[in-house]
């Protein structure tokens, strides 16, 4: 069923599989969504591999109605026909016999137009086999000579999709995406270096150049020293900032922060801060599918476009995101999911500062390439309060140069407070963010952010990190 060797079946191939699968059903309502995703990764640890994964998965999710009565719904990985239309069938009789849902909204299907499609690379659904393999060498190798210990990841992932429903809804794409990560440690275990690369294109990717980035900074961190935590100014590489914007993507959530559970909401106004500045001027955060630097599928798991959206322009809350069901509750025309591929864009670009100028401008701070292990810091998710540790190469800066390697520090801060704290800020591209399990499952949304610094970041303590 698949064309041209690629990993996953193809869009027409799983319109085709929707299609059918609607004609089984006698129900009023019916949607299916099918995923298809294959991923392919190794993983370097000390120096040797110590897994490698090949491996696809299809889920079929099947929402049936009859009139009012409650959604009977199913998933299943199966798509031989017979087996299908048995699924079918049973969902068919599941609403049927229901006890029906009250408080159900009745739920109109206007004419629905997407974005193309723009996220799929012929290159990297060509990289699961040879391509892939070559690179855990060409980034190990110059580590392993230099007689450093190693961890890497290279993965590779393909995904395809459809939505259809019996109102004539049907959307279908595809996407690939691609990362490379390496670690190196001196001989002694005291330096450390991170390094990496993501793009959807493998064709971009230059394994060289992140192994020279990791060995550069795992000798020049060797025997670090510790400093007192406190608040300091900070130069936050782009991995940095990723891993520290990634969180504030659910905040735009417009239901949440209806509710009062974001930092978007003025509890003085008891409104959203629509319209309120709640961050530095220079910075806008926006989202769009067809980001020629990340994107996204151009519509949800239900079928609902996404479109490009700006959440924050110039330091101004202007907008929010209302699914479809909340829209129905307030009365609102739905607008977005909650942003996936989050980009934050310099908004006087023409001040733009290269990470090299932000150091040689700092006279006392720290310099972080990378930050880990980060999580919600407060109970209270109006706050936005998150933690983490420094990790992959940290620097204390002292009269506008790189002066010694630090100890791993904690901080707890808020990307809704420093963002207004606000030093310098860089040109924007696509971060790395390798294969972490705090960090969530592999492959991470896009996130495409510049370089900051920031003054009176917030460290808190002196942390074991690596």
């Amino acid at each position: 069923m698949m064309q041209d060797d690629a990993p996953v079946l193809s869009p027409d191939t799983l319109r085709a599989l929707a299609h059918d699968v609607l004609t089984m059903s006698a129900a009023d309502t019916m949607s299916v969504t099918i995923h298809h995703s294959a991923v392919g990764m190794a993983r370097v640890a000390l120096s040797r591999v110590r897994m490698q994964d090949n491996g696809d998965d299809i889920v079929v999710s099947l929402r049936t109605r009859v009139g009012q009565r409650a959604t009977a719904t199913l998933r299943t990985n199966q798509v031989d026909r017979a087996r299908l239309r048995q699924v079918v069938q049973y969902l068919d009789r599941a609403a049927r016999e229901s006890s029906g849902d009250p408080t159900a909204l009745a739920v109109s299907w206007p004419p629905r137009t997407y974005l193309p499609n723009t996220t799929w690379r012929t290159e990297t659904a060509a990289a699961f086999s040879e391509a892939r393999h070559a690179a855990v060498a060409e980034l190990v190798g110059p580590g392993l000579d230099a007689g450093l210990t190693v961890s890497a990841f290279v993965g590779v992932c393909a995904h395809s999709m459809v939505y259809a429903d019996k109102h004539g809804i049907m959307a279908a794409g595809h996407e690939t995406d691609a990362e490379m990560v390496m670690t190196a440690w001196t001989p002694d275990g005291t330096g450390i270096g991170w390094a990496g690369q993501a793009d959807r294109d493998w064709a971009a990717f230059n394994p060289a150049s992140v192994a020279a980035r990791a060995i550069f900074l795992a000798a020049r961190s060797a025997n670090p020293v510790a400093v007192e935590p406190g608040r300091r100014t900070v130069i936050l590489d782009r991995p940095a900032v990723a891993q520290l914007v990634r969180p504030m993507g659910i905040v735009f959530d417009a239901q949440k922060t209806f509710s009062g559970w974001t930092p978007l909401y003025n509890a003085d106004a008891h409104r959203p801060r629509l319209g309120e500045r709640v961050m530095d001027a220079r910075i806008t955060i926006s989202s769009n599918p067809n980001d020629p630097e990340g994107g996204c599928l151009p519509f949800t798991d239900s079928g609902d476009p996404r479109r490009a959206m700006t959440w924050i322009d110039r330091g101004t809350h202007v907008n929010l995101a209302y699914d479809v069901d909340f829209a129905a509750q307030v009365g609102y025309a739905p607008s977005n999911e909650f942003p996936r591929a989050l980009r934050m864009d310099n908004a006087a670009p023409q001040a733009a500062m290269t990470v090299d100028a932000m150091i040689a401008q700092c006279q006392d701070g720290i310099y972080v390439n990378r930050v880990a292990y980060v999580s919600w810091a407060d109970a209270d998710p109006r706050a936005g309060l998150l933690t983490g540790v420094t990790s992959g190469g940290c620097f204390l800066v002292r009269d506008g140069k790189l002066d010694k390697p630090i100890k791993g520090l904690r901080f707890v801060d808020s990307p809704w407070l420093f963002l207004n704290r606000l030093l310098a800020i860089g040109t924007t591209a696509r971060a790395p963010f390798g294969y972490a399990s705090w960090a969530g499952d592999w492959p991470i949304d896009p996130t495409i952010v510049p370089p900051l610094m920031v003054q009176d970041f917030n460290f808190t303590a002196l942390a074991d990190t690596v």
